[in-house]
């Protein structure tokens, strides 16, 4: 065993990683140390809860994986119902009692449920839970895994950019807060484990690289989707920005109106009291009363003269009566005072409290006669209720403070970490104030200004993915069954090609769907010529015709050749083995021993049929070559039978012929001597008769020739004329008798090395076959011609007949093929001939170029 056995694999190290940071964090949350459970004080902290749920994600990794299959699922329900309650609480708006089940919240996060984990991260334990259950490598298995673990890694790396890019690039799961960093970090971590422990798993289980493909699609799919997702969040949230800037850019332009009508109407009560218009304090508490009731959160107005003490004043208290107060004693009115009066222009207080209770704020407005100042009015603003009717904004938060980061205006109790996300501020310079307006949407807001785009995107674009990958997956499985099903067609062609015997697969209607390479080999037709025709194309058409006569005898009924015809085939007891010729291509009949076999399918119908065939040509040929061995047998006894004849017959003949030679030659010196040996008819005679007498001797010579058996004799040197006219001894008296004209042409000097007598009894059978074919014909003519030709001497026999039909030319070499009637031939003479001249290294052939017949014999030299 291999060092390497002992080490970690890759997923269970990452999960063990993970399972040390979630400790970490829950004894950080045990022991209350801020430093355990955030990575600083600017990042959000991992909750206790979020910490327990990824251990037993981790522990789930490490127990599946170490055949503690059991163990692993318990973990993962534990996960999955653990965060799927924590999430169900925020649709639900209600708390289960699990969000400090553990610790409480040492730390002031100001959040609205604190211990609870965000939405995103419920969801991604949710899902890594999941994955965790579904541990197998089946199909199902392994799309659930992969999907949750590419969505698990695409909420973890969302969660890790909203930290590196200082952005809330989560609040589209749910979520208006920013992941913790190391949350981020162990999600990312635990969907990459899943990853590699299926792949891993799939890879022991013997499975291919290539299997992965389908998958690598989905992750790339599903990180594609949830990219464009998160570009479309992203535009939502610079909306949402954008339509709080708007909506805090119009509250500064109200406030400035608010302030403008303040500024106009006080103007207006100043310019009265340069004019002297107010006749008493009645009419200006007439004014008075008028600019209160038009501007709320005033809660009082002051009118004070050079001396700085008040005058008048509204509205009038029983509790507090500010007449004769100086105005520059007032809270806030410290400096301020002698600014108005020495700018000329109205100022406003920071926030102060007010003697009627509460803060607020002081304004002052310097009432001038040219460089005369007449007095100065003063305005009491509440801070609370000016500023909520001025500022109104009820989905938003709203925050005011001073320059000295005094929060004098505040309508709602809003997280920190939401205000950082979401608070869009403005400076704000008026009357010497110095504000700060802070202006932050509520989460419904956002939730409404938020598109539906995104979340249909993550749909469909998941959907697609998942749907894309499964058809991949077909696909490449398809893919293997085609690669499989050729491997196993290449596979049984091979064996059937193999198979020397003709195999024809055909259809329910006798049509050859397919056929092996011995049946093209044996036939001659390719695949092409054969496949969707008949079966029956294939059969000679007479054995076809006298075959289905006898079929149609056996089933009593007529047969058409089709599905008919092959039932009744089987029906009558053939279909195991019965023998019949088929035509090649180029017209030989061959004979096949056939068996004819019914496919059947699931129903019992019949889908086609097999018919093998056993090519029994060289088995008849054989019969046929041992019964013209038989025949030879016969044919050689005869032959040696005449021999013993001839030679016994030459003896006998030759002794009278001698005696009738030497009678001859003594009666003619017995005429010379008697002194007729002049008388000229008397020596024609005699010269005849010797004539006669050397041509029956060279007749005699020639038979014990013919019949002498030569096949073990030495080639010797012979000249071609003497074979010629050796040969025409036999036959030139029966050419002259018929009326055929004999014309012989042989060139001198031509020399071969042969057995002569065999040479002439091919001859001689070419010249019978010649007369034969002449013998009653209108033109008799017969030519024997030898000649140099093709390095070698060649010896034809032209005849002058009707020639040889096409049908017999390729048939007449063959043994005891005859045309001739019974009693003539009995088909063996050209066969004979071929071996002989084939003997002495030569050929016999048919010259297919003479438009007569004309065969001829090639010899060597």
């Amino acid at each position: 065993m291999s060092f390497s056995n002992y080490l970690p694999k890759s997923h269970n190290l990452l999960s063990f990683v993970v399972l040390v940071i979630s400790v970490i964090v829950m004894v950080g949350w045990l022991v209350q140390d801020p430093g355990s459970i955030r990575l600083g004080l600017n990042y959000t902290p991992m909750l206790f809860n979020t910490a327990f749920l990824l251990a037993f994600v981790s522990l789930g990794v490490l127990f599946s994986d170490r055949d503690y299959f059991k163990v692993g699922r318990a973990c993962a329900i534990v996960v999955m119902i653990l965060a799927g309650a924590m999430f169900l609480q925020y649709p639900l708006d209600k708390s289960f009692g699990i969000d400090e089940f553990f610790v409480r919240d040492f730390e002031n996060l100001r959040t609205r449920f604190p211990g609870r984990s965000a939405a995103s991260t419920c969801i991604a334990a949710f899902l890594l839970g999941l994955g965790i259950f579904f541990n197998k490598t089946t199909l199902l298995c392994r799309f659930v895994r992969m999907t949750v673990a590419s969505m698990v890694c695409c909420v973890g790396v969302v969660g890790l950019s909203g930290n590196v890019f200082s952005i809330n690039s989560q609040f589209g799961w749910g979520s208006f807060s920013k992941m913790a960093p190391h949350t981020s970090v162990s999600i990312v971590l635990l969907s990459v484990a899943l990853v590699l422990q299926l792949r891993n798993r799939m890879l022991s289980l013997g499975y291919q690289r290539k299997t992965f493909r389908p998958y690598y699609a989905l992750v790339l799919g599903i990180f594609a989707t949830i990219g464009f997702q998160q570009v479309l969040i992203i535009k939502d949230y610079q909306k949402n920005r954008s339509i709080t800037q708007i909506r805090l850019s119009a509250m500064l332009d109200g406030f400035d109106s608010t302030f403008r009508f303040v500024n106009s109407s006080l103007a207006n009560m100043a310019e009265r009291f340069v004019l002297d218009d107010y006749r008493g304090e009645a009419s200006w508490q007439l004014d008075a009363k008028m600019f209160v009731q038009e501007i709320k959160g005033i809660r009082r107005i002051m009118w004070a003269g050079n001396d700085r003490l008040v005058k008048w004043h509204y509205p009038i208290s029983e509790v507090v009566n500010f007449n004769g107060v100086k105005l520059s004693e007032q809270p806030g009115s410290l400096g301020l005072f002698d600014k108005v009066t020495s700018t000329k222009q109205p100022a406003i207080s920071d926030m102060v409290p007010l003697k009627t209770g509460g803060e607020g704020l002081v304004m002052y407005y310097p009432v001038f006669r040219g460089n005369e100042l007449l007095g100065v009015l003063s305005i009491a603003l509440d801070a609370n209720l000016f500023f909520i009717n001025a500022a109104k904004a009820p989905d938003y938060f709203v925050q005011i403070t001073d320059d000295d980061g005094h929060v004098f205006m505040e309508n709602k109790d809003i997280p920190q970490y939401y205000l950082n996300d979401w608070a869009e501020t403005a400076e704000y310079h008026a009357l010497n104030a110095n504000w700060t307006f802070m202006l932050t949407p509520v989460p419904a807001l956002v939730r409404t200004n938020s598109s539906s785009l995104p979340a249909l995107l993550l749909i469909f674009g998941v959907s697609a993915s998942i749907l894309m990958s499964l058809s991949l997956v077909f696909f490449l499985r398809s893919r293997q069954s085609e690669r499989e099903m050729r491997e196993l067609n290449e596979w049984h062609k091979a064996g059937r090609d193999s198979i020397s015997l003709l195999l024809l697969q055909l259809d329910s209607s006798g049509n050859i769907l397919s056929l092996n390479k011995a049946t093209t080999d044996l036939l001659g037709y390719t695949d092409q010529d054969l496949l969707g025709r008949p079966v029956f194309n294939l059969a000679e058409h007479t054995d076809a015709l006298m075959y289905r006569s006898r079929m149609e005898e056996k089933v009593q009924r007529q047969l058409q050749l089709g599905p008919t015809y092959l039932e009744a085939i089987l029906e009558s007891g053939d279909a195991s083995g019965y023998e019949r010729v088929f035509v090649s291509k180029a017209g030989k009949r061959i004979n096949f021993l056939l068996s004819l076999h019914r496919v059947s399918g699931e129903q019992g119908e019949t889908n086609g049929y097999l018919v093998v065939g056993e090519d029994i040509t060289q088995r008849r040929e054989r019969e046929r070559l041992l019964k013209e061995r038989e025949e030879k047998v016969m044919v050689s006894s005869r032959l040696a039978s005449l021999g013993e004849m001839a030679a016994g017959i030459a003896h006998e003949i030759n002794n009278p012929l001698a005696v009738m030679g030497g009678y001859v030659s003594m009666i003619r010196k017995s005429l010379m001597n008697k002194g007729l040996g002049d008388d000229a008819e008397l020596n024609k005679r005699i010269d005849s008769v010797e004539s006669m007498v050397g041509r029956i001797a060279k007749i005699v010579k020639g038979l014990r020739s013919y019949a002498h058996e030569s096949a073990l004799d030495e080639l010797e040197s012979t000249e071609v004329s003497l074979i010629v006219d050796d040969t025409l001894a036999f036959c030139h008296e029966k050419f002259k008798l018929a009326n055929i004209q004999l014309q012989v042409s042989v060139e001198p000097g031509m020399i071969v090395k042969c057995r002569p007598y065999q040479i002439s009894q091919v001859l001689l059978n070419l010249l019978n076959n010649a007369f034969d074919a002449v013998e009653h014909e209108s033109v008799k003519k017969v030519s024997v011609q030898a000649q140099f030709q093709n390095g070698g001497v060649e010896i034809s026999v032209t005849d002058s007949g009707a020639g040889i039909p096409a049908e017999v030319r390729e048939r007449m070499m063959q043994p005891f093929f005859t045309t001739k009637e019974v009693g003539k031939g009995v088909g063996l003479g050209l066969s004979i001939s071929v071996g002989i001249v084939e003997a002495h290294k030569g050929r016999l052939y048919l010259d297919a170029q003479s438009k007569q017949t004309r065969f001829v014999i090639w010899m060597p030299v």
